[in-house]
């Protein structure tokens, strides 16, 4: 079964940006940004069969306000523009 954001409608299975992955004693805990600036915590373990990779997302925000999200063709954050 394919599920979407239900804020933009990107596809859950395709996350926009990772943006940490922790080690836990069920697999991993991962928080993904979807493309509208929502983000996602989302379980990620082996199931059963041990080939199978089980993924949850069990909490999901809202997107981000205009100026809150940044994009990879901005600076990073603290740097500085000096102009010429």
């Amino acid at each position: 079964m394919t599920s979407y954001c239900p804020h933009c409608g990107w596809p859950d299975a395709q996350p926009y940006e990772v943006v940490s992955r922790h080690a836990t004693t069920q697999g991993q805990t991962v928080w993904t940004r979807c493309a509208c600036g929502s983000l996602q915590v989302r379980i990620v373990g082996q199931s059963d069969g041990a080939q199978d990779t089980d993924v949850r997302i069990v909490s999901r925000g809202r997107p981000a306000t205009v100026g809150q999200v940044r994009r990879p063709s901005q600076e990073p954050c603290g740097s500085v523009r000096r102009e010429p």
